[in-house]
């Protein structure tokens, strides 16, 4: 149970960090964002929290108790190193991971790493491990000896755990209604044979939330109905900058829903420039 308490509280408080980290490094550091000049939600999720920094936390944490005796003995400074390395390539995997898995299975690529050299499917890339090499060597030097430190004092004083309690009750409810609309856009997604760059929808929105004059938060998720969703995808795809899927992949979609028979024609798609959608050729 100690452990299990461990891993939430980790969890709670790298997801509400990482965003924070997350909305200032695109608003000020980032090339392309920091260009709009302007705050943006940088995650998934309708509230403060990024799951993605949350289970990099905990990974982070179980890191940093890795010990080679002999090598930290001989060589302390190459030691650290050492754990710094296998830190940024853990936090890289867990970073390919759950890119991959929105991509894949959901249609949805939540960034884009694509302008960077050595980019692998625009999902990770070198430029973005070096980050992560400096955050891991500022954990272990700067902020684990502190987080052990709090949660020790969170064991002693178990009343603060309700506030553990209440982020998981919101996380929860924002989970639930994120992926409801994650489900919708991954079916327009799927009737228009692409995959969706999240962040740049998202920009779209807040383009036409400054056109409205109404930069509120209800105006801001009306956006994400299904009615509101399928208006964008018919007039704006295209300044959301889709990529179209593989069209062998879309083709068995299309057989599968029994739009198409196998034995028709490939279905030729046009260029991710094209404001038109991807038509059917039947016989």
């Amino acid at each position: 149970m100690h452990y299990l308490l461990m891993v939430m509280t980790l969890f709670a408080g790298g997801s509400v960090l990482g965003w924070f980290i997350e909305l200032f490094f695109r608003r000020y550091l980032d090339p392309v964002e920091r260009l709009k000049k302007r705050f943006s939600n940088p995650g998934f999720l309708a509230g403060p929290c990024l799951p993605i920094y949350g289970t990099g936390l905990v990974a982070l944490y179980g890191l940093a108790h890795i010990r080679i005796p002999a090598l930290e003995t001989a060589h302390p400074i190459a030691h650290k190193m050492l754990v710094f390395l296998l830190m940024a390539l853990a936090m890289t995997f867990v970073e390919f991971v759950t890119g991959m898995i929105f991509i894949v299975h959901m249609h949805l690529e939540l960034w884009d790493y694509s302008p960077y050299w050595g980019n692998i499917k625009g999902v990770i890339c070198p430029l973005f491990s070096c980050f992560w090499y400096a955050l891991a060597a500022f954990y272990y030097l700067v902020m684990h000896p502190r987080i052990e430190a709090i949660l020790t004092w969170m064991f002693d004083n178990l009343a603060f755990l309700f506030f553990v309690g209440f982020f998981y009750g919101v996380f929860v409810v924002d989970v639930i209604y994120s992926f409801n609309v994650v489900v919708r856009i991954k079916k327009l997604a799927e009737e228009y044979g692409i995959v969706v760059k999240y962040r740049a929808l998202k920009g779209k929105i807040l383009d036409m939330a400054d056109e409205a004059k109404d930069r509120s938060y209800t105006y801001i998720l009306s956006r994400f109905t299904s009615g509101s969703l399928r208006n964008m995808f018919a007039n704006y795809r295209e300044n959301f900058s889709v990529k179209r899927r593989v069209i062998a992949k879309y083709n068995e979609y299309k057989i599968r829903k029994g739009v198409i028979r196998e034995e028709d024609d490939t279905i030729i798609l046009e260029d991710s420039d094209s404001e038109s959608s991807p038509k059917d050729t039947n016989k």
